[in-house]
């Protein structure tokens, strides 16, 4: 059996995608600190420095703040992590077909193996 080695990151690279996705979205570290319940705005700064890493949590309610996935975040375009929250089956379903596209998927065929496309319960 391979072993398997977790995959690393560019914490640079990271910070800077948030500052990035920061000002794409219009919002001030303040703006974002009131969203979060962080008090220092230098917390957000070490974050888009790529000098720390955000909680989990944190991560998260960024990137649903700046309507990001995992790869903008990472800066992957191929990440296997996909986050979808917020879309409509609709929105989904065309994200799908795109996807399908770059990929050289079949999309009718992939529909059929699974049956449906729903995102939200």
């Amino acid at each position: 059996m391979k072993k398997e080695v977790r995959s690393s990151y560019d914490l640079k690279m990271i910070g800077q995608n948030l500052k990035d996705l920061r000002k794409k979205k219009g919002l001030s570290v303040t703006e974002v600190c009131g969203f979060l319940g962080i008090a220092s705005e230098r917390t957000i700064y070490y974050y888009e420095a790529g000098e720390r890493v955000p909680p989990f949590d944190v991560m998260f309610s960024l990137m649903e703040l700046y309507g990001a996935d995992m790869a903008d975040v990472i800066g992957e375009k191929d990440s296997k992590l996909i986050f979808l929250w917020g879309k409509t089956d609709a929105e989904c379903e065309k994200w799908l077909r795109q996807f399908c596209v770059e990929t050289n998927l079949d999309f009718d065929v992939f529909l059929t193996e699974q049956k449906q496309i729903k995102c939200h319960n």
